[in-house]
């Protein structure tokens, strides 16, 4: 998914992404495809992108990328050839595109394509995140609008925040009062042109202490990305996908966070995708939304909703995964 978003919103180019070297070993297919569905507004969208090896050294390419929406085509892009559907289903504008990079990264919205700039939208507010304490520094030389997939760049991203939304800063504020002990405040305090730092402050009694972001300790760094991921993102109603939320993060500390954001979700008609194997995420939402991925015989990676036999139905998902029955 973070795949398809640096590509066909951000407009990355497909050299930037090491494909070849993350193929399958297993397969002899040289194509490598990609498929999105988003249900939006009663429409169901797809979206499919296929890349191929070509030239000596093999670089990748787009062989084809397409965007249908209820089976009708909105755009086509193959064969270094773009083919545009207007809403109007009046006749396609075709042009000549490169294939280093999405086509559906370069289409402004218009009166005509409203329901391709919908599906864009929807696709730019879709976040994916594998959340890296060590690699957060807190220093700001910007305003970064969007958030990294390692989240090194908080403290950028956070200064861009606190400038478009202050209740949301709050109430972020107010979160992690609750969950981190003798938590005060957030500041970016400026160390020199353009350039500021995060600082939490500390204190009990009106005794304060500041510290830089590479100062506080790992778990302490993951609940504020997990916290600002929560009252930024999934309160505004983004699709979030976080992969292992719970590392560097006891029972004590992911409980709380976990119940505010199925709270948001239901509020905001947000989604949260949680990558886990934490007994305590398995066991609140595994029986009702859990998906299992799995291979057959060393073959291809299935997804299957999370069923639990009959003989384990009294037992929480976790326990039936450290029995052995359930892989």
């Amino acid at each position: 998914m973070f795949l398809v978003r640096q590509l066909a919103v951000s407009g990355m180019t497909v050299d930037e992404f090491p494909f070849l070297l993350n193929r399958t070993r297993w397969s002899t297919r040289k194509e490598q495809s990609f498929e999105v569905d988003a249900i939006l507004d009663g429409n169901t969208y797809t979206y499919r992108l296929v890349l191929e090896p070509f030239g000596d050294p093999p670089r990748a390419r787009i062989a084809m990328e397409s965007l249908q929406c209820d089976g009708t085509p909105l755009v086509i892009f193959k064969d270094r050839e773009v083919q545009l559907f207007s809403d109007l289903r009046g006749p396609s504008v075709t042009y000549p595109f490169d294939a280093d990079r999405s086509a559906l990264a370069t289409i402004a919205p218009r009166g005509d394509n409203l329901r391709l700039t919908r599906f864009k939208q929807w696709l730019s507010n879709v976040f994916c995140f594998r959340i890296n304490p060590y690699g957060i520094s807190g220093r700001a030389d910007s305003e970064d609008l969007f958030p990294k997939l390692q989240l090194d760049n908080l403290a950028s991203w956070y200064r861009h925040l606190i400038q478009s939304d202050q209740r949301q800063n709050f109430e972020l504020l107010k979160s992690l009062r609750s969950v981190m002990d003798d938590f005060k405040f957030l500041e970016l305090q400026p160390v020199g042109e353009n350039v500021r730092v995060m600082i939490a402050e500390f204190g009990v009694d009106g005794a304060y202490t500041k510290y830089l972001l590479n100062e506080l300790s790992e778990g302490q760094r993951c609940l504020l990305c997990l916290y600002t991921i929560l009252h930024f993102l999934i309160e505004k109603g983004a699709t979030v996908f976080i992969d292992e939320p719970d590392n560097f993060i006891s029972l004590r500390e992911i409980q709380p966070w976990l119940m505010a954001a199925s709270d948001a979700v239901d509020e905001a008609s947000s989604q949260l995708i949680l990558i886990s194997h934490h007994p305590e995420i398995l066991d609140q939402w595994a029986p009702s939304f859990g998906m299992r991925f799995f291979r057959e015989k060393g073959g291809i990676t299935r997804a299957k909703s999370f069923v639990a036999t009959e003989e384990g139905m009294a037992l929480p998902p976790s326990e039936l995964i450290a029995r052995g029955w359930i892989s």
